[in-house]
């Protein structure tokens, strides 16, 4: 019998009526027995804290689906809340398709290297499969962007991808695809949700009997071969002498970024051997953080390359849908600088344009889509190129892929970016792929190498080129439970309160985003601070992690006709200006929510 007195006597040290009704939800069922022990030691231990974490909300579809800590409780990511993730899926599909026809087209189920990632990935397909739905199910960790490759290959109905990205160890995540190949967007993710929320019994299908009768079909090397080839045929180039130092940060990119790069012919590919392995911690990655977005992941293979004498480094995330780069800085030293999300983004679609404009292939019609945090610079770049810009989206890779899918008409889509390390080109798939963006940073490191430069000399021309933009972001972080409760305070003051200024620089308009912008609605506020709008704030909370981002932008018309101390001088300017509303804002925030911690600067 289960200790429901001490259950009671929690409520009086704190445990929130959420928590209450949920934990006795879990513990007044057999559906989740295989989590009982583990609740009720938390119970008896009186550990408020943890079960408030674990059972105060039933876990959110985010900006990348369901992520989180994994463990029991309805917060949490564990086999129960997978399974009733797949379930909710399955209904909201009969509903919306034709039932027969989205049981016979089937589901995508694959997963990245994760504690329990195959696990749940099983689970998943169990219930699925239980649906009556036919399940195609990877052999082994593949990449999300293949995911999304495989739906459109397969003509499958949807799909699902078991990963947290570049989330801590402890973490894991469900992906939802639709038959796009895109990401859930509104309205769907909160109609799953519903679903997901009113599920109770759920049926499985054992996965061995499954896969022995053929209602789990197991793909391999032949749609491996299908997505290399796929995305090596997209080179715009045949300049292949880079010398690369390659890692995986412990993640699944040798399945993709290494391949892809072969099969293109690159051959001076040096791999960090110590984060080649699968491994879920992540082991030999600095504070065990996976994320190419962060330079201290990138210093093992910054130091092998200083070592040989690479031209540049690219890495990924887990799921290697994220492209981290570091360059030489130049041929002639033996320094390396890292490139943030924006720079490497404005690098490819530089190298993009350029090509097809050589070869007469850039459409006369063509967009570039990016997000509303994505540098400007990339808009410049598009205007002196006769491209269409789409730039009303919120944050999130899956607007952009949206937007592929139903804005274009008429017109061709060129590049997708955002400034998180994400980016596309082709159409093979609608999710953002870092084997594409390695594949093409190698081929112009490879091409600006027998001009005589690097990948950084090039981005300070095309800065000279095109106008300065100086972007930073800083996060403030606030785990538990009132995590929430904070960034939405200070979402609540600042929309209550419009800044008249920042940082001594007056504001001249505001935007919500939290009105549908781009088609969808966001929990965002912009801050313009010139009329052109080369100026802004951007405030908001993550759609992923429990922390609130502050986003700075400053850009300025340089021209090549100025003197390098000029553009010095411009430079300097645009730095510390960018700095300085970043500062002001954060600190704002700060006095508002009286706490948090500041993570490190980005860009």
């Amino acid at each position: 019998m289960f200790n429901l007195e001490k259950l009671d006597e929690l409520k009086g040290r704190g445990l929130v009526d959420s928590s209450f009704v949920n934990i006795k939800k879990w513990l007044g069922s057999e559906e989740y027995a295989e989590f009982h022990s583990e609740i009720q030691a938390l119970i008896e231990a009186g550990n408020v804290t943890e079960l408030n974490e674990a059972f105060f909300q039933v876990i959110p579809f985010g900006t990348g689906g369901r992520r989180g800590k994994m463990g029991a409780g309805c917060n949490r990511i564990n086999s129960r809340t997978i399974a009733e993730s797949a379930q909710g899926v399955a209904d909201y599909l009969v509903e919306c398709f034709t039932p027969n026809e989205a049981r016979a087209r089937g589901v995508v189920i694959t997963y990245d290297v994760r504690h329990n990632s195959e696990k749940f990935a099983k689970v998943a397909a169990e219930v699925f499969v239980a649906n009556g739905f036919k399940v195609y199910f990877y052999n082994g960790v593949r990449s999300t962007p293949q995911i999304s490759f495989t739906i459109r290959n397969k003509k499958a109905i949807a799909g699902a991808m078991i990963s947290a990205s570049h989330n801590p160890p402890s973490d894991n995540g469900i992906k939802v695809y639709w038959d796009t190949g895109g990401q859930v967007v509104p309205p769907h993710d909160g109609k799953i949700i519903a679903k997901v929320n009113n599920v109770g019994r759920i049926e499985k299908y054992d996965f061995d009997k499954a896969l022995s009768n053929g209602k789990i079909i197991m793909l391999g090397e032949e749609l491996d071969e299908a997505y290399q080839q796929t995305v090596a045929k997209l080179s715009l180039s045949n300049e292949r002498d880079a010398h690369i130092v390659f890692t995986p940060l412990h993640g699944c990119a040798s399945t993709s970024f290494l391949p892809v790069l072969r099969h293109a012919g690159f051959s001076r590919i040096d791999v960090v051997e110590l984060q080649m392995p699968f491994d879920p911690e992540f082991s030999a990655v600095a504070n065990h953080i996976p994320n190419p977005e962060v330079p201290i992941s990138l210093d093992l293979a910054t130091r092998q390359a200083r070592e040989s004498g690479a031209d540049l480094i690219v890495a990924s995330d887990p799921d290697a849908d994220r492209i981290g780069v570091v360059s030489r800085e130049s041929l002639a030293n033996n320094n390396y600088i890292f490139l943030n999300g924006n720079q490497i983004g404005v690098l490819l679609f530089d190298y993009i344009t350029k090509q097809r404009k050589a070869t007469g292939s850039l459409p006369e019609h063509g967009v570039l889509i990016k997000t509303i945090v994505t540098t400007d610079l990339l808009a410049k770049i598009a205007e002196a190129n006769n491209l269409d810009v789409i730039t009303d989206l919120p944050v999130g890779f899956k607007y952009i892929a949206n937007a592929m899918d139903t804005r274009l008409v008429g017109r061709e889509f060129v590049f997708g970016t955002e400034e998180s390390h994400g980016y596309l080109y082709g159409d093979y798939c609608r999710d953002k792929d870092g084997a594409i963006a390695a594949l093409l940073i190698c081929e112009y490191a490879a091409l600006l190498k027998k001009q005589g430069r690097t990948l950084f000399e090039q981005l300070e021309f095309i800065k000279k080129e095109y106008g300065y933009f100086r972007e930073i972001l800083q996060a403030i972080y606030f785990p538990g439970m009132d995590g929430m409760d904070k960034m939405l305070k200070i979402m609540s003051k600042l929309r209550a309160r419009p800044l008249a200024e920042i940082g001594g620089v007056p504001v001249v308009e505001i935007f919500d985003q939290s009105k549908p912008y781009g088609g969808f609605p966001d929990n965002a506020l912009v801050f313009y601070l010139n009329a052109e709008k080369t100026i802004r704030v951007v405030a908001r909370p993550s759609g992923t992690e429990p922390k609130i981002k502050f986003y700075a932008a400053v850009g300025k018309p340089v021209g090549l006709d100025k003197s390098e101390a000029e553009y010095q001088a411009i430079k300097k300017e645009c730095d510390e200006l960018a700095m300085r509303i970043l500062e002001a804002m954060v600190s704002r925030a700060e006095r508002i929510s009286a706490g948090g911690q500041r993570l490190e600067i980005l860009g």
